[in-house]
């Protein structure tokens, strides 16, 4: 679903990645995990949109998005939900989810449907339909942001760090959302910090290092790789295991 090939990019005229190739299988949940400062939040930027790549490509569903407007990139069915404060705090739960559908421009009664079908998948789209999103709890703001994200009825959802400043009782809500918007056949590449958690949802994985590929497979074969805690820690690993 989407092909990324040599892709290079950062900020203010210093590159954070620098080669990257990462390939997304249609249909599965594909996890970048890293250090901190290793470009994965870099990565869904440059395929959103949000930033501009310096060089080098990236294709989804076979179509070259290399550059492209956020907004060209929306309406080609590539969704971002952000990794923190993506909602209007001020607005209802049921408005902040109607506002992922504006590009739609189509009838109102089409976006009350497609509410109403999300609302089987995220029940406080039915239970809380009416409070405000300032309101609620980390791990329910996370639920109106998938759901949001899902109004256009996307190709591929990006996820960036899901489960960032949530408590341990957030994490299950959170794993079953990502695994219902799998299973209604959504493609998903999603960053995250909790590797442990990140691996368990994923059917393929990515390590990034210093803004390259430093491991790509099976989220299962990574999670069990003999060089992961070295990528992570490096020698510090070594140092502390031998005290």
């Amino acid at each position: 679903m989407i092909e990324i090939n040599g892709l290079v990019a950062g900020y203010g005229g210093l590159d954070i990645l620098r080669g990257v190739d990462l390939s997304v299988p249609r249909g599965g949940i594909t996890c970048i995990v890293g250090p901190n400062g290793a470009g994965k939040s870099t990565v869904l930027k440059a395929v959103s949109g949000v930033l501009r790549p310096r060089a080098g490509s990236v294709t989804i569903d076979g179509t070259d998005l290399t550059g492209r407007e956020p907004e060209a990139i929306l309406r080609a069915g590539i969704a971002q939900v952000p990794q923190r404060n993506g909602l209007f705090t001020r607005l209802t739960v049921r408005q902040n989810v109607l506002m992922g559908g504006y590009v739609i421009r189509k009838r109102r009664g089409h976006l009350d449907a497609r509410y109403e079908e999300l609302a089987q998948t995220f029940p406080i789209l039915a239970s809380r339909a009416g409070a405000l999103a300032g309101t609620l709890s980390g791990g329910q703001r996370r639920m109106v942001e998938f759901a949001r994200a899902l109004m256009l009825e996307p190709k591929v959802v990006l996820l960036d760090e899901p489960t960032l400043g949530l408590d341990p009782a957030s994490l299950a809500v959170i794993g079953d959302s990502v695994r219902a918007m799998h299973a209604a056949g959504t493609t998903i590449l999603m960053v995250e910090q909790n590797v442990r958690f990140g691996l368990s949802l994923a059917s393929h994985a990515t390590v990034l290092t210093a803004g390259t590929v430093a491991l790509h497979g099976t989220a299962s074969d990574i999670a069990c790789h003999p060089r992961l805690m070295d990528l992570f820690f490096g020698d510090a690993a070594h140092a502390g295991a031998g005290r």
